[in-house]
């Protein structure tokens, strides 16, 4: 009520009006009200006492309407068993009457006086003695008619024509001079008559003696049969109607005259509903109808106190179910209470709260049956908690919980002033075991690494699991002097050879070294410095890696680039530059290597050296050899569109051979492209094309059909055996750029070279030199019968448009092909076009060094 009246005040304030206030507070009244039941029933104890009462309540009201239906049932049988009854005697009543009347009129006619006026023709003392008659037996008319059938004397003040023309007839339509009794209407009225000739011997007269049927004998004849009795006459458009009812109840009597007279009806009235039952009486010159009524209200009174005391009894019934609905919802609900309170403090974490025994048994059931769950929910969050901080296999804990005992530590050597390490370790070879002797040495192997790390002094607690292959280790008081030779200690202890099904098994380790409080403050911050140490120490292939300076900038700034080369790529912001390809010693050229270059919009310039290795990394390398293939297919067409038959070459990823789909995709490109198949060249390092020899053998035969060549990139750098590179349907060998540019100064890298040309001819396979970039390199090659070259000698990459005029102007240059094979002058200098001027997509060190680079043959 606090909230309403809150509510209240705060919904009236910025009304101006205030006579819309009490409108606004009768719409929330409503709201509350109609929102009142949902929240009472809300309550357990509030719905047991609706139950009981609900059940009480409708058991009550059912036995009520019950009672009521059967008492209506009753009284309308009973009323039209009665009305029956009732028009039955109501008929012998009436004929009793009619009885009446004629011995009255037998008596009369025989009266010798009363033949000796009617022949005397003596009206006074006829009409005296009509008049004497009519008052011995209560006759309502009496009318004396001469043998024609007109009225000579009457008891009635006046007659009109047509009543006087109606008993004309009746006269006429009895030449037998016998006694008739019938019902007529005489003006309107209507009467119980009998018509008897005087005969002396002859008809002489007639006399018509009646009853009236009005108020009178109706009271009579309700007074005698219990029920309503009316007589509802119908002549010249209008009703007359002579009843027992009171006038105000008579105006529904002329509608039940048009009613079937067979069957009791209900006829509803001001006063209420009347069960009626009508009987026509047969009269000539109009209609008449006996109509018998009874009250459905007088017929109900006595069953209505039958319900009276039906409902007394029920309220009194409904009260004491109210107090007993009150004593058991409390004492059904108090057990809930109770386990309500004991579930808040277990939720609290309280589970020594213990739910006492019920009275009734399934509340003692249930008390048990928490207080169980309550004792096996604790002891289950205990395991679940410990489970949740601690690894299943080694029982070391996680990294989660280490995190916060690292924090713990950090606060404690903040306070003492004491440094303290944090080494990642991460197991090498770990799935070696796993392929080789399954998952129970795996895990054998983990958990005796696990007791290595914990049997030193002080590291019980201090080590962690956390990851497949990785602990932590906490070294408490070990400053960066000393990190780097204690990692090397613990890599020491983990290199322990261990044996295995009598196999001796020694792993290496890669470890990275995080420092407080040089490297960070917080155990996050620990942490993530010695994951980037780990990192430094993978890529250098050394056992223990500290973290340096910018190493997270740099890994983000990684991360970035790749981010930033997947929109590129779909973008199409990539570009090809070509470096031409030539004979020795003509020059001729006759191919060029694809190669990749990247303009970022906001970086710059970003070398492939920045971002081909993390696409290999990544998986992302696929996607880039899609848009090279793509791209260089594309321009290849283009040149044979123009008449220009080059070679063109691109480099294939160790991804890429791995992927079982590559050489279907290189198919439908060289389809929607059009290009010449035989035309391209994929050079491929030695390392990816040894790494699955199966493998990368399948993918080289299916793209072969289609008549592409391979070329083995990188020739001598590897480690690959002639046995396994024979088997291998490549068509020439490249060598490596490392072996050609020192031929001047270094004579092991002449003897490299020369081998390698007179190995490659063995085999039947073109020999291509790349990284030429001075004349001796030139000309020692020309001498060794290398078959192409590729360099800075030559040319420089450079972009499509660029490359075709410079084949262009090489083909127009031709003559001083001699004059550059002398020496005399550089082959790039033999063009007449400046290309591609010096440091417009190169690095500023690229500047004041055009001829001689280390640039890769992928940048």
């Amino acid at each position: 009520m606090t909230g309403l009246a809150i509510s209240r005040a705060v919904c009236a304030k910025p009304v101006a009006d205030r006579t819309a206030a009490p409108v606004l507070d009768r719409r929330i009244d409503l709201d509350w009200a109609m929102r009142l039941p949902s929240i009472l029933m809300r309550s357990f104890r509030t719905r047991i006492l609706a139950l009981v009462l609900g059940l009480v309540t409708v058991v009550l009201a059912a036995t009520v309407i019950a009672v009521v239906a059967k008492a209506r049932s009753e009284v309308g049988r009973a009323v039209s068993q009665q009305l029956r009854t009732a028009a039955v005697t109501a008929r012998e009543a009436l004929r009793f009457r009619g009885n009446q009347l004629t011995s009255a009129a037998e008596v009369l006619n025989s009266d010798f006086g009363f033949k000796e006026a009617i022949a005397s023709g003596d009206a006074p003392t006829l009409l005296s003695a009509i008049n004497n008659h009519r008052g011995r037996i209560g006759a309502d008319i009496l009318i004396v008619l001469d043998p024609t059938g007109h009225p000579v004397v009457s008891t009635l003040a006046s007659m009109s024509a047509s009543a006087r023309a109606d008993l004309q007839e009746l006269v006429a339509t009895d030449p037998d001079g016998q006694m008739l009794r019938l019902y007529r209407l005489i003006d309107g009225h209507p009467y119980q008559m009998v018509l008897a000739p005087v005969l002396a011997p002859d008809v002489i007269a007639w006399t018509a003696m009646g009853f009236a049927l009005d108020d009178k004998v109706a009271a009579d004849l309700a007074a005698l049969l219990g029920v309503e009795v009316s007589f509802v006459a119908a002549a010249g458009g209008r009703s007359i109607i002579a009843s027992s009812l009171a006038p105000p109840l008579r105006d529904a009597l002329a509608s039940a005259v048009d009613r079937d007279p067979g069957t009791p009806f209900t006829l509803t009235a001001a006063a209420g509903e009347y069960l009626t039952w009508t009987n026509p009486i047969r009269s000539a010159n109009g209609s008449l109808t006996l109509v018998l009524q009874r009250s459905v209200a007088g017929a109900l009174r006595p069953y209505q106190q039958l319900r009276d005391a039906i409902i007394l009894i029920g309220l009194v019934i409904l009260a004491l179910a109210s107090a007993l609905a009150v004593l058991l919802a409390r004492s059904a609900t108090r057990p809930v209470d109770e386990l309500t309170r004991a579930a808040e403090r277990l939720e609290a974490g309280d589970y020594d709260a213990e739910l006492p025994r019920a009275a009734t048994k399934e509340l003692s059931r249930l008390a048990s049956a928490f207080n169980a769950m309550r004792r096996a929910v604790g002891e289950r969050e205990r395991t679940i908690l410990h489970q949740a901080a601690h690894d299943a296999l080694t029982g070391l804990p996680t990294r989660a919980r280490m995190t916060d005992l690292l924090d713990e530590v950090l606060v404690a050597a903040r306070r003492g002033g004491r440094a303290v390490t944090v080494c990642l370790i991460e197991v090498q070879q770990l799935q070696n075991v796993v392929g080789s002797f399954g998952h129970a040495a795996a895990d054998e192997l983990l958990c005796e690494l696990a007791r290595r790390l914990t049997e030193g002094d002080g590291m019980g607690g201090r080590v962690a699991r956390v990851g497949t292959d990785q602990f932590l280790a906490v070294l408490d008081g070990v400053d960066a002097r000393l990190a780097a030779r204690r990692a090397e200690s613990l890599g020491e202890r983990l290199r322990e050879s261990f044996d295995y099904e009598s196999v001796s098994l020694q792993l290496e380790t890669r470890i990275g070294v995080g420092v407080f409080p040089d490297d960070g403050n917080r155990a996050a911050e620990l942490l993530q410095c010695a994951d980037l140490a780990l990192l430094r120490a993978k890529e250098a292939c050394v056992t223990v890696g500290s973290f340096v300076r910018g190493d997270d900038e740099r890994y983000r700034h990684r991360l970035a680039v790749l981010g930033d080369l997947r929109r590129a790529i779909t973008a199409d912001q990539l570009e090809l530059y070509y470096q031409p390809k030539v004979t020795l010693p003509a020059a001729v050229p006759v191919g060029c290597e694809a190669l990749v270059r990247w303009r970022h919009p906001q970086r710059g310039f970003i070398a492939p050296g920045d971002f081909i290795p993390d696409a290999e990394r990544t998986g992302l390398i696929r996607a880039v050899t899609a848009w090279v293939l793509a791209a260089a297919l594309r321009q290849m067409r283009s040149w044979e569109a123009a008449g220009i038959g080059l070679d063109v070459a691109v480099n294939v990823s160790p991804a890429d051979l791995a992927d079982p789909g590559f050489a279907d995709a290189v198919t439908v490109m060289l389809a929607e492209t059009g290009a010449d198949a035989t035309r391209l060249v994929l050079e491929v390092t030695e390392s990816a094309a040894m790494k699955d020899l199966p493998k990368t053998l399948r993918v080289m035969e299916q793209l072969r059909v289609l008549g592409i060549r391979f070329s083995i990139d990188d020739f001598g750098t590897g480690y690959s055996s002639l046995a396994h590179l024979k088997r291998l349907p490549v068509d020439e060998l490249k060598i490596d750029r490392s072996f050609v540019q020192e031929l001047e100064t270094r004579q092991a890298d002449d003897v490299i070279v020369r081998s390698t040309i007179n190995l490659g001819h063995a085999l039947n396979l073109k020999v291509v030199a790349e990284g030429v970039e001075v004349p001796y390199s030139w000309d020692l090659l020309e001498r060794l019968g290398c078959d192409l070259v590729q360099g800075y000698f030559v040319a420089k990459p450079m972009p499509a448009d660029d490359f075709t005029r410079w084949v262009a102007a090489r083909v127009a240059t031709a003559p001083h092909a001699a004059a550059a094979r002398r020496g005399d002058v550089p082959l790039m200098s033999a063009c007449s076009i400046d290309v591609c001027p010096v440091g417009e997509d190169l690095p500023p060190d690229f500047a004041v060094r055009p001829v001689r680079s280390a640039r890769s043959s992928r940048g």
